[in-house]
């Protein structure tokens, strides 16, 4: 947890390492990425400990913290050098300058109205109705639920049986729900 001196004064000096920011993007090329670049360096800066974001904060050198000298060299490192984390999360596309990109004729692509949302859904409450359809015992019910519909980690599992006992039973009754939906045996 950052503490609330080092929080106040990212938020005090924000605006002047904006305008830091964005006069080394505009050096480089890339004026509107510096919102960019100084929200990445502030992710990492609050990455670092409480402990050493304290000491920078706290050791001043002409009317600046340390914590001034670390943005702004981290502000000008992710800028201007192709190796830097920024550039390096974030690679530009290269563009070509001779090239009107209004003159280009763009293919009107048919988009794909399939409900794949909508599909899973049915597919779902098929698999829930056909799962509570099957006489299974009490034991069978609660471990695939526990597995399929909770999400859960045979793990985590709070009874006596044994991971593998567990892994048994729920491909079992997996079985039994693939051949239900496939036909293969009518009730």
């Amino acid at each position: 947890m950052v503490s609330a001196a080092v929080n106040n004064y990212i938020g005090k000096r924000y605006d002047r390492w904006l305008d830091y920011a964005s006069y080394h993007c505009g050096i480089v090329g890339i004026p509107d990425e510096a919102n960019d670049v100084l929200n990445e360096v502030l992710y990492s800066l609050l990455q670092k400990s409480d402990k050493l974001l304290e000491r920078l904060l706290s050791t001043k050198k002409n009317g600046y913290t340390e914590l001034d000298f670390f943005v702004l060299r981290m502000i000008k490192l992710n800028a201007t050098s192709p190796t830097s984390p920024y550039q390096s999360k974030y690679k530009r596309i290269p563009s070509d300058d001779n090239v009107d990109y209004t003159a280009i004729e763009i293919e009107d692509a048919q988009e794909d109205d399939t409900d794949t949302s909508g599909i899973v859904l049915e597919r779902m409450h098929q698999l829930r109705d056909v799962f509570e359809s099957l006489d299974l015992s009490p034991l069978a019910k609660r471990v695939f639920e526990f597995h399929f519909f909770q999400d859960s980690n045979f793990s985590d599992w709070d009874g006596e049986e044994t991971q593998k006992q567990l892994y048994e039973i729920y491909n079992k009754v997996q079985s039994l729900i693939k051949r239900k939906l496939s036909g293969e045996f009518i009730f």
